[in-house]
């Protein structure tokens, strides 16, 4: 049987589709939870599930963009950019409100880059290693905190060994699951209420399919992956305004 074979940008239109199917299972399925009819909690369940795809395919690629850019100041930039730009169709979409200290993904991808650079250029230990950690902890208030830099860190550790990326994003699903559960059953609330979290060893059939081409350089595959994120996000929020 022939091994699927995936390039960059067909890996990361799929993450698109998953965010998609993820935002609508979280901002229109979600109501009523966990009491709500079966067809409801299957559909939510089914879509979160999907959904785990895209931020470890994002982070997989910022650590492989890290390493292959021809220019990580515009790299930088860019993310910078956007993360800014998409800041405020995340606070309406999530909170109807600007106020709350909830960052979006683009801005964990920002300081996941900074955090990439400090283990790059760094070369005194101790120093490189307080600064990373210091990093991975300053996203606690952002969407994929601590854990999402943390993968990245490992996929850029180990960047050259497609079978140790995979072990070590298996250690982080595991504790990503677990942790939900306990979080969960400390809380009053039935531990297996996030299992579609598992959805994120999905990944791992993407990431060994990955044939390491960019697949086509058009423009439009470029700034489609920056301007989709803030501009969906938008116009779900235009659509809870409505309803």
């Amino acid at each position: 049987m022939k091994r699927l074979s995936l390039d960059r940008n067909q890996i990361k239109y799929l993450a698109i589709i998953a965010m998609l199917l993820d935002h609508i299972g979280m901002f229109f399925l979600s109501a009523g939870l966990p009491e709500a009819p079966f067809p409801q909690i299957l559909a939510y369940s089914l879509l979160r599930v999907v959904g785990r795809l895209t931020a470890p395919i994002m982070l997989f690629f910022l650590a492989e963009g890290f390493t292959h850019t021809s220019s990580r100041k515009k790299y930088g930039t860019r993310l910078l950019i956007f993360g800014l730009i998409s800041q405020i169709p995340y606070a309406l979409s999530h909170y109807n409100s600007l106020l709350k200290l909830d960052l979006n993904m683009i801005i964990t991808l920002f300081v996941t880059f900074i955090m990439l650079l400090a283990e790059e250029n760094i070369s005194r230990p101790w120093p490189k290693r307080i600064l990373v950690f210091a990093l991975i902890m300053s996203t606690f208030c952002c969407d994929w905190g601590i854990i999402g830099p943390l993968m990245a860190w490992l996929f850029y550790k180990f960047r050259n060994d497609r079978s140790a990326q995979i072990k070590a994003f298996t250690v982080i699903c595991l504790i990503q699951v677990v942790s939900a559960a306990v979080f969960l059953g400390m809380n009053g609330h039935h531990w297996y209420g996030e299992l579609w979290q598992a959805g994120m060893f999905l990944v791992i059939p993407v990431l060994l399919s990955y044939n390491g081409r960019p697949g086509s350089r058009s423009p439009v595959n470029k700034w489609l992956f920056y301007a989709f994120y803030p501009l969906h996000l938008l116009v779900i929020w235009l659509i809870k305004f409505c309803i």
